[in-house]
């Protein structure tokens, strides 16, 4: 399980180093590769290289007659690069993605059960700010009989 909020800096090349806690989770688990993909304009997803086969296998098998899933397979598998951590426990992100999604310096990196959504932290404290804001009866009325 991946999980827990870690802002970052991004070094002047571009280069994440993933905190210690999750690296070595990551190598024991997973390995040193890591595949990321642009998904939305406000974040990028990292997987660790096994997690991410199955969710390309389920982008792969979407109907391609459908014009607005085929734009979308487009977009997160035409983006997907697979990283390989260095000796440091650092991955570089591609320059277009950091571009596409405004990754300057201070990145949050947030873990999401099987792979990391990775934000711009100011961006990060906003989304953050707007969740803790939801009103608790409108929350429950989507979540049903969820309950934590």
């Amino acid at each position: 399980m991946i999980g827990g909020v870690s802002i970052l800096s991004l070094d002047s090349k571009g280069r994440l180093a993933i905190p210690a806690k999750h690296r070595e989770t990551l190598l024991s688990a997973f390995g040193h590769k890591l595949v990321v993909t642009l998904e939305s304009q406000d974040h990028l997803l990292l997987y660790p290289e096994p997690n991410w086969r199955p969710v390309e296998a389920r982008l792969l098998a979407l109907p391609t007659g459908n014009p607005t899933l085929k734009r979308y397979q487009r977009l997160v598998l035409g983006h997907a690069e697979t990283l390989e951590m260095d000796s440091a426990g650092r991955v570089l992100l591609p320059a277009r993605l950091r571009e596409l999604t405004a990754l300057d310096k201070d990145v949050a990196l947030v873990g999401m059960g099987n792979r990391f959504e990775l934000w711009n932290a100011e961006e990060w404290d906003s989304q953050t700010a707007d969740a803790l804001a939801i009103d608790p009866a409108d929350l429950a009325q989507h979540l049903g009989d969820f309950t934590l």
